[in-house]
């Protein structure tokens, strides 16, 4: 979870009262959402409202369910790939082109979860 930026740390509280109702329709509210704390929630809400665009800026963007299974396949892949590159480093039989098919398969991942790709030039470097 993003908790601010580098250059703004949050360092306010605001605390609001609520009743048994009030708490119950906001965690209800909240549940919809993919927040796990309502304060998360609740800056949401109020940002979006002073925005007119949903989330919080900076925010990750969220994984849609549909992609979830196709990002835990890649993130799973590519580390798997890590390590037969590794292996193969090891015994001095690293294949052409390993370390840029590594990096495509990252970014393929990046780009399921809506975020934006590694240059290729910034593959792993070999060992």
């Amino acid at each position: 979870m993003v908790r601010g930026r580098p250059d703004s740390k949050r360092t306010h509280c605001v605390s609001v009262r609520l009743n048994a109702e009030e708490l119950a329709r906001w965690q209800e509210a909240r549940q919809k959402t993919e927040r796990k704390e309502l304060g998360a929630w609740v800056r949401a809400v109020v940002e979006e409202s002073l925005n007119g665009s949903p989330g919080v800026p900076g925010d990750v963007p969220r994984v849609p369910a549909v992609n979830e299974t196709a990002y835990a396949q890649l993130v799973q892949a590519a580390e798997d790939l890590r390590n037969l590159l590794h292996l193969a480093r090891e015994q001095g039989d690293l294949p052409a082109g390993a370390d840029t098919t590594l990096a495509r398969l990252g970014n393929a991942a990046l780009q399921v979860r809506g975020l934006p790709a590694a240059p290729e030039s910034d593959a792993r470097q070999p060992q």
